[in-house]
């Protein structure tokens, strides 16, 4: 079957015909059923799928998942959805990526566009043509500060309102303290800053830069913050925002490190974008409204298929081992057939 082939699934008539416009608008050609009984074969052939839930059909995706092959991606599409709930479709190896309501439009056909092509950096595939976008790039806790205060700087220019302005602030500062004292590993694979006591992490250089792109459109301001490492795997985000999401009296940075960082930007982002080459890049992208503080509705893990494989396990908060890397957990869903031959990705833009 093409790779371009994509399933469209949707009870609903509108909601179909919505899906298929925005998927051929990517670039897919697209087959569209209102039920996945309407597919004949036993094991669905398809590897890409979207599939639109709704109030009247939410045993839909009950009936998907067991007939999709391995390797398939998986996009849901909801009418409403709280945070718990995202994350409850996201557990599922082959469902990376959400979107919510309002965001059908252009969630669709970016994230389809991404899935087709492969091409998965660059905080420009979510901004109107043309945007201007800003750059930044840092090694050291100095220059982080100084990178919010630009940042905050540059959205108070653009009108925005305080509450969203200390949304994006607090976001940006989970970003890049996870970016440059997080993120960092050896030759060995091995955390850089683990056994370093976080006060004294913050007198220290990055081995690698940081850097964050920020811009605005009419509507939304947006932020893409880049590491050098590429070593963030989904099970890892999932698992973070779970443990917070279960004991939310008991959120400690103390206890959970980093992980507290990824459950604090998905609570204050509108969209949570995570693009990852493994041992070359891990990128975020986080969008918010620029009028109000809006619930998330755009979340999305986009793999890279070279050496994906790494990526399909990583550290988790209840392993004595949270803070080691990934290790081989057999063939990832994001792989090719041909990846061995896949080419790195280029993450190495101009400012890079």
């Amino acid at each position: 079957m093409s790779s371009r082939r994509v399933l469209a699934i949707s009870q609903n008539i509108d909601k179909l015909r919505r899906l298929v416009a925005n998927l051929e608008r990517a670039g897919a050609v697209v087959d569209a059923v209102r039920a996945p009984e309407a597919i004949t074969a036993e094991v669905i052939p398809h590897r890409c799928l979207f599939v639109a839930l709704g109030d009247s059909d939410d045993t839909q995706l009950e009936r998907v998942l067991p007939r999709l092959r391995e390797r398939a991606h998986l996009t849901v599409v909801v009418d409403r959805a709280r945070l718990e709930e995202l994350t409850s479709f996201l557990r599922d190896d082959r469902v990376n990526h959400v979107i919510v309501g309002d965001e059908m439009e252009r969630g669709v056909f970016v994230t389809a566009q991404k899935l087709l092509t492969g091409d998965i950096f660059g905080i420009e595939k979510y901004l109107p043509e043309g945007t201007p976008v800003h750059y930044l790039r840092l090694r050291d806790f100095a220059g982080r500060s100084e990178a919010i205060d630009t940042i905050v700087d540059f959205a108070a220019r653009e009108g925005i309102r305080r509450h969203v302005r200390s949304a994006i602030g607090q976001v940006c500062e989970e970003l890049l303290m996870n970016a440059l004292y997080d993120a960092p590993v050896d030759a060995h694979g091995n955390p850089v800053f683990a056994e370093v006591d976080p006060r004294e992490r913050t007198k220290t250089r990055s081995p690698r830069p940081v850097s964050i792109r920020y811009a605005a459109t009419d509507d939304q301001v947006a932020i893409a913050v880049r590491d050098r490492f590429g070593r963030l795997a989904k099970n890892t985000i999932l698992a973070y925002i779970d443990k917070c999401l279960q004991s939310p009296s008991q959120i400690d940075r103390k206890t959970y490190g980093a992980g507290l960082g990824l459950y604090l930007v998905a609570s204050a982002a509108a969209s949570y974008i995570v693009n990852v080459a493994y041992g070359i890049a891990t990128e975020v992208v986080c969008t918010f409204d620029k009028r109000e503080k809006a619930p998330l509705r755009l979340v999305g893990v986009f793999v890279h298929p070279r050496q994906a494989e790494m990526l399909k396990e990583g550290p988790v908060p209840e392993s004595r081992d949270a803070r080691e890397s990934a290790s081989p957990a057999g063939p990832s869903d994001h792989e090719t057939p041909d990846s061995a031959a896949t080419p790195v990705p280029n993450t190495t833009a101009q400012d890079d």
